[in-house]
């Protein structure tokens, strides 16, 4: 598989499984993990990108065992509803929101994910069959699993189908406000 469908930011040098032991620590470490993560301009900015790698994923994807591992084929029809639901949830998402992964799965439908850290990531799972899977990860605020059908009738009915989904996405960009101690 060409690394050309993995489109996730950039990698630090120290992009490892570090754990932070002092609460300094921590700090320094949710506030580079969220400087990498919230890129300058709109979602609209990565739209692009997505749509580059549903290209390569069209040529790369198009007939069945794929990975040489059994995988079936990603349909026409699954690339372009991705594609439709990228480009309505680059406009519900908010300013800065990262650019996701767009990944082949071996079910034939499309992932789109994204991920701030272990325990903060989200991921849609399209297929042609007119709904998506989903699943989130929000840390200590616990996470949320289920599917939902699309509406691809009109531009409207989509927004509205998409509107929870950019709700629970944004839920990674955003910090809970701690309280002060008195």
């Amino acid at each position: 598989m060409s690394s050309a469908i993995a489109i996730s930011g950039r990698h630090w040098p120290f992009d490892f499984n570090y754990e932070p032991v002092t609460d300094s620590g921590r700090t320094i470490q949710h506030t580079l993990t969220q400087k990498r993560n919230y890129l300058q301009g709109s979602a609209s900015d990565w739209v692009p990108t997505v749509q580059a790698a549903l290209r390569n994923m069209k040529h790369e994807c198009r007939s069945p065992d794929w990975d040489g591992s059994g995988a079936n084929l990603v349909s026409d029809q699954t690339i372009v509803l991705t594609e439709i639901i990228a480009e309505m949830l680059s406009t519900l998402l908010p300013r800065g929101a990262p650019a996701p992964d767009v990944i082949p799965e071996s079910d034939g439908e499309i992932c789109i994910n994204w991920s701030v850290d272990i325990d903060r990531l989200y991921s849609l799972s399209v297929g042609s069959h007119g709904k998506i899977n989903f699943a989130g990860q929000f840390g200590k605020e616990g996470g949320i699993h289920g599917w939902q059908p699309v509406d691809t009738t009109s531009r409207e009915n989509l927004e509205k189908s998409l509107q929870d989904v950019a709700r629970q996405i944004s839920r990674l960009y955003t910090t809970p406000v701690k309280k002060r101690k008195a």
